[in-house]
């Protein structure tokens, strides 16, 4: 679900929503720089070959009218997203070793990156830096990134304890900034719900997005509210509480006209479109889905500066229009879909992989065919085992009581062994 743009990305998106070519940026930022940059330098920098130094950085954010921390961080993601990427492939999933050392280092960030909080804490109630709330900001862009590749089991404490830190610093922090502080501590109990949904604790979650809706509001940012109840019916959808799931999708759609971000608006619009097939309407399912396809083609990164919705891109609704289609019952489109847009499925959302596979394998199922199910179902156990997704494990659980008829099928036996036990071993097994 969650992913902050990359530096390539954001430039690319930038360019082109201003209608230039890589030649015609080329010259724009020569004449802002006052010496020759080439169609070459531009083409490395969105393809990531260079990452833009803080000098370009600042000649980019002239260039396309956006503040220079948009540019900065992210540059920072893409540098978090490589040294992710790394690990991953060096390491597998489940070495603690690995894990160990890389949580050790976003503690290290946390412990650099917060520096007026931590001495804080031995200054009484004295006033606290507002820039402070920018360090918790890039803070939870290295978790919102981790989480893609690692899953939840080793951020929800991190992640947690931002929470707390933000909560005390409400009393003290000058009354111009408070605003901002409650908008990134609904950011952050957001990101926890996200975390203990995936870990199968689904009370923690919904708390955590009832905290997160309140601060949203005291906050008065509009896109953090509809994201907020777009997330807590995606919630009570997995639940299986059809109304709640129906309604809350319902108010945030009354939110849009508030929404400045497009991408955000594309995030409420395709969990419409579940909630209007959780009803049986087709009809409304479609528009709603058509309509999020066409918002989340257009970027605007200065109108969602958390990058709160930044994944939802049209490879995500092409996803999400297949998981419609299988709620419909229409099983043999849905696998057409999901077979279409897996294919180009982005590496380093490798959990959500998993996640998506799974659906896959449901609907495969459900449509008679039992070498495709099995083939997602397989990969999509070992995702689950290396991110520690329990929300993979529960989809793959739904999916092997279809497959039961299948059991004389040494293979179908055998994967279905295995998704039983993995939610024995995480005490979720179900029964």
């Amino acid at each position: 679900m969650h992913g902050p743009t990359s530096i390539g990305v954001l430039l690319r998106r930038l360019r082109e929503e201003t209608g230039r070519s890589q030649s015609e940026q080329a010259d724009d930022l020569s004449e802002r720089a006052g010496r020759a940059v080439t169609r070459n330098e531009v083409s490395r920098w969105e393809s990531e070959k260079r990452l833009v130094t803080p000098y370009w950085q600042q000649h980019y954010a002239n260039s396309f009218g956006v503040p220079a921390e948009v540019i900065a961080r992210a540059v920072a993601v893409t540098k978090a997203q490589r040294r992710l990427a790394r690990r991953a492939e060096d390491s597998s999933g489940g070495d603690s070793v690995e894990r160990r050392e890389f949580m050790g280092a976003l503690a290290g960030l946390a412990a650099s990156s917060l520096p007026g909080l931590l001495s804080s804490r031995s200054a009484g109630r004295a006033a606290v830096d507002p820039e402070v709330i920018d360090h918790f900001v890039s803070f939870r862009d290295a978790l919102v990134s981790a989480d893609s590749l690692l899953g939840p089991g080793d951020l929800v404490r991190s992640a947690g304890e931002q929470v707390g830190n933000i909560a005390k610093l409400y009393e003290r922090i000058e009354s111009g900034a408070r605003g901002r502080l409650f908008e990134i501590g609904a950011l952050f109990a957001e990101f926890c719900g996200w975390l203990a949904d995936d870990l199968g604790d689904f009370a923690a979650g919904k708390g955590w997005s009832s905290r997160a809706l309140e601060w949203a509001h005291s906050s008065g940012n509009a896109n953090i509210a509809a994201y907020v109840l777009m997330r807590m019916s995606q919630q009570a959808q997995f639940l299986g509480e059809r109304a709640r799931a129906i309604t809350l999708a319902q108010a945030s759609i009354r939110c849009e006209a508030q929404v400045s971000s497009p991408q955000v608006r594309a995030a409420i619009h395709q969990q419409a479109a579940h909630a209007s097939a959780l009803d049986g309407n087709e009809h409304a399912a479609m528009t709603y889905i058509d309509r999020a396809e066409a918002l989340s083609g257009v970027t605007a990164p200065a109108l969602d500066p958390y990058s709160l919705a930044s994944y939802c891109t049209p490879s995500y609704v092409s996803v999400q229009r297949a998981a419609v289609y299988g709620t419909l019952g229409n099983h043999e489109r849905a696998l057409t879909e999901y077979d279409h847009v897996m294919s180009q499925w982005p590496k380093s959302f490798h959990r959500e992989r998993g996640l998506h596979l799974a659906r896959r394998t449901a609907v495969a199922a459900r449509a008679g065919f039992p070498e495709a199910a099995l083939e997602s179902g397989v990969e999509a156990l070992r995702i689950a085992q290396d991110t520690q997704s329990h929300r993979t494990v529960r989809e793959l659980a739904t999916s092997t009581k279809i497959m039961q008829s299948w059991k004389a099928h040494p293979s179908v036996d055998e994967f279905i062994r295995a998704v039983r036990n993995e939610g024995d071993l995480n005490g979720h097994a179900e029964r």
